[in-house]
């Protein structure tokens, strides 16, 4: 099952106030959301603006945003699961390289959409235990929406 949360609209042009977090998240899937949430703040907030690009192959680029997206996303997997690895699209791995809990995170999945100032991306966490994907996120900063699902509902 797919589930869905609205927070509401938000305009491209206007700063959204980061998530409001009433208490630590206890399951995976409130992390997860939190997480994305956190990260889909800041696309929002950098959206319209000067960004670095930072060049990663030939053919494949990162911005400031990205960077910080994924900074943002971090910050909240490591309070709450202090323990859990991290795989990074823009840092890399951190954390226990045999952990069997490791988190995926994409800070701003359509980085070249939103360098071109359109608003197609989103920001994914998930969570991977062992082999199966327990988690999935994603989450739409212009939108308002996160979408989501868990392995055992998925």
């Amino acid at each position: 099952m797919l589930n869905v949360i609205i927070r509401g609209q938000a305009h491209p042009r206007k700063q959204r106030k980061s998530p409001i977090v009433r208490c630590m998240p206890v399951t995976d899937w409130e992390v997860a959301i939190a997480a994305a949430e956190a990260g889909a703040a800041v696309v929002l907030r950098r959206y319209g603006q000067p960004l670095a690009r930072l060049e990663k192959s030939p053919t494949d680029f990162a911005t400031a945003a990205d960077v910080e997206s994924e900074q943002a996303v971090i910050d909240v997997l490591g309070a709450a699961r202090p323990g859990d690895a991290v795989v990074g699209e823009e840092s890399g791995r951190t954390g226990d390289p045999h952990a069997e809990r490791t988190w995926l995170v994409d800070p701003l999945c359509g980085t070249l959409n939103y360098a071109a100032r359109t608003t197609l991306v989103a920001v994914n966490v998930a969570l991977r235990l062992g082999a199966d994907v327990d988690v999935g996120v994603s989450a739409d900063p212009f939108a308002g929406e996160v979408f989501w699902a868990d392995g055992g509902r998925a």
